[in-house]
Parts: C-alpha cells; structure tokens; sequence
C-alpha cells in the first residue's frame, strides 16, 4: 500500500493507549518524537543527543525511560534543546 515503508513519522499515536504489541506501529510513537526533536533542533543538534543519550539505554529500556534519558542528555546541550526535546516526548505520552 501508499505509503511505502514500515514506520510512519507523521502520525499521532500516543504511549498506551495507541500500543499494539507490534515493534513497528508501536516503534510510530517514538520515531514521531524524533522527528519532532529533529524538526525543532535541526539534524546536527538532533542526532547528536539522540546518539549520545542511547549509550544510556539498556536492552530492556521502556520507551518512557528511554525518553527520560534522551531528556536528560539533551540538558549537557542546554536548557532550550531540553525543553524542546521535553515537549516533543510529551506530546507523545513518553515524559
């Protein structure tokens, strides 16, 4: 089907009540958030503390955990890349 790909990063699923059990529609809610940090920061910035804040992640991590230390590695860069990055897990459901 239109489109062709497996993880959407415009739609608005929110953590729990949009959960499945599927890696890729549940994996919608977390890419979206990046996408919104990235579109708020710009891709340097971005995928720098996204990068950074994954050497934090276990292989169990939940997605709320996972975004609280993407948080808190985004606050090494500043109060404004944190709160941007607050706010994009936020609408989320995942802070």
């Amino acid at each position: 089907t239109v489109p062709h790909c497996l993880r959407r990063v415009d739609g608005n699923k929110h953590y729990r009540e949009d959960l499945v059990g599927e890696v890729q529609a549940d994996g919608e809610i977390w890419s979206r958030a990046l996408w919104d940090i990235h579109k708020a920061l710009g891709a340097r910035l971005a995928d720098t503390i996204i990068i950074r804040a994954q050497f934090r992640f276990t292989p169990d991590i939940s997605m709320p955990d996972a975004a609280r230390a993407t948080i808190a590695t985004a606050g090494l860069y500043g109060t404004s890349a944190q709160r941007a990055v607050q706010a994009a897990f936020a609408a989320r459901g995942l802070a």
